[in-house]
């Protein structure tokens, strides 16, 4: 299953807008949908001010940046890495696993090498990669955040 989100609500309650065809007219905010919000819309579109809104008082990112603390600032601070290096982000979701207030995303990230990343220049091609989220969600919002990305098929995708 794919979902790709082109917009982000202004309050986790609020409906999800999307491309004609691609989801309801209305999407319920259960936590799939938050971390949905989060990871395939608000991360790769850049935009802070929607991230910062999807995330709970007290929001912990468990995999961090060197150097960052594991609150909001970490998760701001790996979506304007990501930026800096990319362009034409996009995330698709292609599996959503919920088991309570936790949710696993498998996605697909895809973009366009544009800048240094991970020490690599700029090769300027497409490429996608695959990760793995897991989200814990506390009254709508995004309250924990833990990732997984397999640095080699990075750089061997970066590289090639």
């Amino acid at each position: 299953m794919s979902v790709i989100l082109d917009q982000a609500p202004a309050s986790p309650a609020a409906p999800v807008s999307a491309p004609s065809g691609a989801l309801p007219a209305h999407l319920p905010s259960t936590a799939r949908a938050v971390a949905t919000r989060v990871h395939a819309n608000a991360m790769p579109s850049g935009a802070e001010a929607v991230l910062r809104r999807q995330l709970a008082p007290g929001f912990r990112n468990h995999d961090v940046l060197p150097g960052c603390a594991g609150g909001p600032d970490a998760l701001v601070a790996t979506m304007h890495w990501f930026h800096d290096a990319f362009d034409e982000q996009r995330v698709e979701v292609l599996h959503a696993v919920t088991e309570g207030d936790l949710v696993a995303l498998h996605v697909a990230f895809s973009a366009l090498h544009s800048g240094f990343f991970l020490g690599v220049a700029p090769s300027h091609r497409r490429f996608t990669v695959r990760e793995m989220h897991l989200v814990r969600v506390a009254d709508g919002l995004e309250a924990e955040h833990w990732v997984m990305r397999d640095q080699v098929w990075w750089e061997h995708e970066l590289r090639r």
